[in-house]
């Protein structure tokens, strides 16, 4: 916290600057709306010189008067937030100052379910930090909970707490069907909104913190290398669109990347014998992927401008390829509903996706004997957890493991 001068090299009056650092590195910066000359200023102290003149006295008195209070109204603020257990942003902090210092009426807080989401969506778009999948889940979410609202009473955003999300959660499973990832994936994203809404002070009612977001680990599938081989030997010569869709799928295979981000890669990407590029999931995150002979031959079959075509293309295409190929054996896909679990058999190809690539990538790093810290080096993942997901050994790795432990 401190005050600077905006132009400091001028030779007459300058503007004076509050500044301070919040929480997560960002910098707050509050005009005082006080000049003074630039002669009188002490950079060290970062306040009005002491002079001799009386003239230069009542100058810097009122300015003196001014930071004071600058400097006691945020350390005010920020104690209140800290002691409440909330976050004082730049947003907030202004508001607060222009209401102190300018005379701006204070902003009457939005407090019904639908203004509430509408300042925590615009916000979040503002803030940039979603992705578009992001922005989607969070309209899907939205649509969700206004059509749970026309079969219950209307939603008091107040009184939204345990009993309200457990009658919501039913409604979830037993009328929309919702497996429990999906539905975990939900109430994740509604005690996201509702923690904005906390500390905002939309709301005061803090009870839906109890709520648990379960989630379990679903059986998907992962390829070996010898599959993966067996798809890139696949003649398509005579099927374009499924050659490129092959071979853009086959990138993933080999970098552990994301569908948002292997279909991105671009010339501009390629540098120093590495693809580096921003993640879209996780805009702070920048991937640095090594270059191997098989990634090569397919940036250098497209010229480094791989062919891009809708995601949902994409997955179509990608399973009628497996099918081609002969991934055809049954095998149970299971789902679980609330405390109930379905299965079905379906074939093999079914059940490739785009994500399909990464998590293969992973397993065989893994079962290669590749360490997990440097393979999500090249993955981006921070939490060991969640990067152990991915692996998914097979029964033949699962053997060998228990032969040469039990040998």
């Amino acid at each position: 916290m401190n005050f600077k001068l905006k132009t400091p090299n001028t030779r007459t009056n300058s503007l004076i600057l509050f500044y301070v650092t919040l929480s997560g590195g960002k910098r707050f910066v509050y005009s005082t709306g006080q000049k003074i000359p630039v002669r009188l200023w002490d950079k060290h102290s970062q306040f009005p010189k002491r002079t001799k003149s009386q003239n230069d006295q009542v100058i810097t008195n009122s300015i003196n008067i001014r930071l004071e209070s600058l400097k006691t109204a945020y350390l005010n603020l920020n104690f209140q937030y800290k002691s409440s257990g909330r976050t004082l942003t730049k947003e907030i902090l202004k508001q607060e100052f222009d209401i102190l210092f300018k005379g701006v009426s204070k902003k009457t807080a939005p407090n019904d379910f639908d203004s509430c989401f509408e300042d925590f969506f615009k916000f979040k778009l503002k803030e940039g930090g979603w992705s578009n999948a992001t922005a989607k889940r969070y309209r899907m979410l939205y649509k969700l909970v206004k059509e749970f609202e026309k079969i219950d009473d209307k939603i008091e955003i107040e009184l939204i707490d345990v009993f309200w999300i457990t009658d919501f959660k039913k409604y979830c499973q037993e009328i929309k069907s919702h497996q429990v990832n999906t539905l975990g994936r939900n109430i994740g994203l509604l005690k996201t909104f509702l923690n904005y809404c906390l500390k905002n002070d939309f709301i005061t009612n803090s009870s839906f913190k109890e709520v648990a977001v379960n989630r379990e680990i679903t059986n998907q599938l992962a390829l070996s290398k010898e599959e993966i081989q067996q798809i890139a030997d696949l003649d398509l010569s005579n099927r374009q669109r499924l050659e490129r869709v092959r071979d853009v799928f086959l990138l993933g295979c080999y970098t552990g990347m994301r569908y948002s981000d292997f279909k991105r890669v671009r010339a501009s990407n390629v540098t120093n014998n590495l693809i580096t590029i921003r993640e879209v999931k996780d805009k702070t995150k920048t991937l640095e992927i090594p270059m191997t002979d098989k990634i090569r031959a397919i940036l250098n079959k497209y010229n480094l401008e791989l062919p891009v075509i809708s995601e949902q293309k994409f997955r179509e295409y990608l399973k009628e390829i497996f099918k081609i190929a002969g991934f055809t054996s049954l095998v149970v896909k299971s789902k679980k509903i609330g405390k109930n679990v379905y299965e079905e058999e379906v074939p093999m190809y079914q059940l490739i996706s785009t994500h399909t690539a990464r998590r293969s990538f992973i397993t065989i790093m893994l079962n290669s004997g590749v360490p997990a810290k440097a393979i999500m080096n090249i993955t981006g993942h921070k939490s060991i957890n969640n990067f152990q997901l991915y692996y998914k050994p097979t029964n033949d790795v699962l053997s060998d493991f228990m032969q040469k432990v039990w040998k």
